[in-house]
């Protein structure tokens, strides 16, 4: 990623980076600071460098909007104690002709103040102007609310292909962008991120009849087995202290929960049931996981610690309750229930309560996940990517079809 050049102003903090406004991210309903955005001195460019001033300031805009961190404001209103107590600010941005490379100024302050509570300035040129918008982007969001957003993470997911072949692929986080990571021909599900971004765990048929489980190195570019073994393996997720890789393996009418080490040694049993337990999840602590089992007699999500103790039911409402995804924060379970009009995206605490919907539109909403900084899922909706505020507002669709979508941290800049 560009690097972005800032000068802190006096507005800011004593003690460090982080603003004094800052975004409660983790609560439901989280109030986004009104930003109002404006652009200057694009015709001042000869000819030729506007339509690069146009693209970065658009791609800019489409960041920060997408980003859900703010709420965009066309101008200052009347009556600025309507929005929520909190002074808009204001972003400007301007253009300098420099050579070899123009440059781009922003500014963040309140309206109608002349000394900054951010400034800076990056190099931008015909071919990077889409990266150093996210750049400049990422910097006023954190300088703003003290948060990173998911720019410079990647999405790994399942896509069907002709003859019932389902490659994965790595997408950007608007799924604009895309990387093919395997090409075998076969079936492989399931990817799941290391906690390092380096490399992915997924289950594949590439072996034979069953599925079995495999790591894909992107450093090393190649692609190992895990496990091999007899019966079905699937669901894989790595652990979020990188130790364990957690799966669902089936030999016979059960499927149980097991523990693996990520060099494939020390195979354990976490569950033991004539059940099918599937779809794990892990705390953020590595200490608990949530899981869906049909012990009671139809789906629903359970809760159980990393040893195997203390088994909890969470889910009694719905007949059909399933794919559970835990929060990065650790606060709250995104899962999916069977309705009368689809399955639908739910939520709830750790502790089984506190359950609201999320989604409600006719059709299957499917295998969400998280982004990175917990203020965004991501989920299948008619064979595309969707993306929606973790409140369940806004959703969108993202420039990809996929299925059992997972995002990488963030990653650091280039």
């Amino acid at each position: 990623m560009i690097g972005f050049i800032g000068r802190p102003a006096q507005a800011q903090n004593r003690a460090g980076d982080v603003p004094e406004v800052v975004l409660e991210a983790y609560s439901t309903g989280f109030y986004r600071p009104a930003l109002i955005v404006r652009n200057k001195g694009i015709f001042e460019l000869p000819q030729e460098r506007r339509p690069i001033a146009r693209r970065f300031s658009a791609r800019l805009y489409y960041a920060l909007k997408w980003s859900g961190y703010v709420e965009i404001v066309e101008d200052l209103p009347e009556d600025s104690t309507t929005l929520r107590g909190t002074p808009p600010m204001e972003l400007v941005t301007s253009f300098g002709n420099t050579q070899p490379r123009m440059t781009a100024m922003v500014w963040l302050g309140e309206p109608g103040e002349t000394e900054a509570f951010y400034e800076g300035d990056i190099g931008i040129e015909e071919g990077n102007a889409d990266d150093a918008a996210e750049a400049a982007a990422e910097e006023l969001l954190y300088r703003l609310t003290g948060m990173l957003p998911p720019f410079r993470s990647r999405i790994v997911c399942s896509q069907a292909l002709e003859n019932d072949v389902k490659e994965l692929v790595l997408l950007s986080f608007d799924g604009a962008k895309r990387w093919p990571l395997t090409k075998d021909g076969s079936i492989n599900l399931s990817p799941g991120w290391s906690p390092d971004g380096r490399k992915i765990v997924f289950c594949s048929f590439r072996g034979g009849r069953d599925a079995d489980l495999y790591i894909a190195d992107l450093d090393a570019r190649r692609i190992r087995p895990l496990l091999q073994r007899q019966g079905t393996d699937a669901a894989p997720a790595w652990s979020p202290d990188g130790k364990q890789i957690l799966f669902a393996g089936s030999s016979g009418a059960g499927t149980d929960l097991y523990l693996v080490n990520p060099d494939g040694a020390n195979l354990r049993n976490l569950t033991r049931s004539p059940s099918i337990d599937t779809s794990p999840s892990w705390a953020p602590t590595s200490r608990d996981i949530v899981f869906m089992s049909d012990r009671s007699g139809n789906p629903q999500i359970y809760r159980i610690d990393v040893d195997g103790a203390n088994l909890l039911r969470l889910t009694y409402d719905g007949t059909y309750n399933a794919e559970p995804a835990w929060s990065p924060a650790g606060d709250r379970i995104v899962y999916v229930r069977r309705e009368a009009n689809g399955f639908q995206l739910r939520m709830m605490t750790p502790a089984g309560d506190a359950d609201i919907p999320l989604t409600n539109e006719p059709g299957d909403h499917l295998a969400p996940a998280w982004t990175p900084d917990g203020m965004k899922i991501s989920y299948t909706y008619n064979g595309t990517l969707w993306v929606m505020n973790a409140d369940g507002t806004d959703p969108r669709e993202l420039a990809a079809r996929g299925n059992l979508a997972d995002w990488s941290p963030i990653s650091n800049p280039d």
